[in-house]
Parts: C-alpha cells; sequence; structure tokens
C-alpha cells in the first residue's frame, strides 16, 4: 500500500511504538540531567571532604542526594549507558582522590589512620595503612578504564561496606576520631559520624549501580569481549 507523506509523520498509520522485546535500556533516551548530577554528586562530596568544608551537612545532603538520583533513575527507565558511564567515572574520582590523598602523606600519618580505628591487631596496621591506598587507586584506574566493571565494582563496593562499618563501629565505641578517609587520622573534637556514614552510603549506591548495569560507554569491557550487548 503507498501511503503519502504528512507532516510530522504518515497519512492513515498510527505511530510506531517500541518493540515489546526491545531492551528498556535501548528505549530511554539519555538523560543527560541525570547523568550530570551521578557524576557532579561524588566529585562534589570529594572535594569537600578532602577540604574539610561542612563534613556534616554536605555528607548527609550528598549522600542522601545520590541515593536518591539512582533510585529514581532505576524507576524511570532512565538507566541508560550515559549514566552508567557518569557512575563509573564518580566512583573512580571517589577512590582516586581518596587513594592519592593518602598516598601523599607521610607513612607514620596513614599507619596511624589506621591504628586510631582500634580494631586490627598491630602486626595488620602497616600493611593496611599503606596498601589501602594503593587498592582504591587501582580500582579507580580500572572503573575509569570500564575493565572486569562488575567485579571492580562489587569490590568497590565491599569497600565502602567495610569502611561504614569501621565508622559505625568507631562511633558507637564512643571514640573520637578523624575516619581518615580522604587523609588525615588520629582524634579529632567532633567527628561528623553521620554525613561520614551517609556519604559512603552514597558512593556504596554507585557501585551497586555499576555492579547491576551495563559497563556503559567507552568500557573496555566491550573492546575485550568480557560483555557484549
Amino acid at each position: 500500500m503507498v501511503t503519502d507523506k504528512a507532516e510530522g509523520g504518515l497519512t492513515g498509520m498510527e505511530p510506531l511504538e517500541p518493540s515489546g522485546d526491545a531492551p528498556a535500556a535501548a528505549r530511554s533516551t539519555p538523560s543527560w540531567p541525570v547523568a550530570a548530577l551521578v557524576l557532579a554528586l561524588p566529585v562534589l562530596l570529594s572535594w569537600t571532604a578532602w577540604a574539610e568544608i561542612g563534613p556534616q551537612p554536605v555528607g548527609i545532603a550528598g549522600g542522601l542526594a545520590t541515593v536518591l538520583v539512582l533510585a529514581w533513575a532505576a524507576r524511570s527507565a532512565r538507566a541508560d549507558q550515559l549514566t552508567t558511564t557518569a557512575a563509573r567515572v564518580g566512583l573512580a574520582v571517589v577512590l582516586g582522590w581518596a587513594g592519592l590523598a593518602k598516598a601523599a602523606e607521610p607513612p607514620a600519618l596513614q599507619e596511624l589512620a589506621v591504628e586510631a580505628y582500634r580494631l586490627l591487631p598491630d602486626g595488620m596496621i602497616t600493611p593496611v595503612g599503606i596498601g589501602l591506598p594503593i587498592l582504591e587507586i587501582v580500582l579507580a584506574a580500572l572503573l575509569l578504564a570500564g575493565f572486569a566493571t562488575r567485579f571492580t565494582a562489587a569490590l568497590s563496593g565491599l569497600l565502602m561496606v567495610v569502611f561504614i562499618i569501621g565508622i559505625a563501629s568507631a562511633w558507637a565505641r564512643g571514640l573520637k576520631i578523624d575516619c581518615g578517609c580522604f587523609g588525615g587520622g588520629g582524634e579529632i573534637a567532633d567527628p561528623p559520624y553521620l554525613g561520614e556514614i551517609l556519604r559512603d552510603l552514597g558512593f556504596l549506591a554507585l557501585a551497586a549501580w555499576i555492579t547491576v548495569w551495563p559497563p556503559g560507554r567507552y568500557a573496555l569491557d566491550r573492546k575485550v569481549g568480557l560483555y557484549e550487548d
């Protein structure tokens, strides 16, 4: 049947709907505002934590905002490749910044930040104090490259769980210490534990997102055959 072209579509025909068996991610359009927030929030949280700017209110607001944005994105079919790429880069910034900040400090301060939690035996303090920044930097590089993405994200999420448990444990035991997440360490007068826990909860949400969804654009996994659409 021949149809006449009409402005805005074809006459006598209904608009085409996406196929019911098409992937949901393919049907959704890229959401620049969502991706921008997913990238901007962890970068902002990293900077303010490193610079010690309003750690309590910023950590609370930023952590909750990250969780809410990702929850909304998951429920509204905004789980496109752009959002996942932004999550990868955002979490890479967090881990890279934290690792480099620690690595730039003297080994004695790295060890002090670990020792202040009073959780590890003496023989574990030095290896953890020196090894943790290296692990964070390696995870950041893998996330940025998008290599072994889901495994790397899961390991990053596990690291965030360890951080949250450590901070909560210090809080419950009445310790007053700097978490040392972005450098520093030792005792402080008024630790912003709630802000630190909720901030890390936001980072955990990023790791969970990357673990669940495909690796996103520009991922090395696609190039080397570890993931295929």
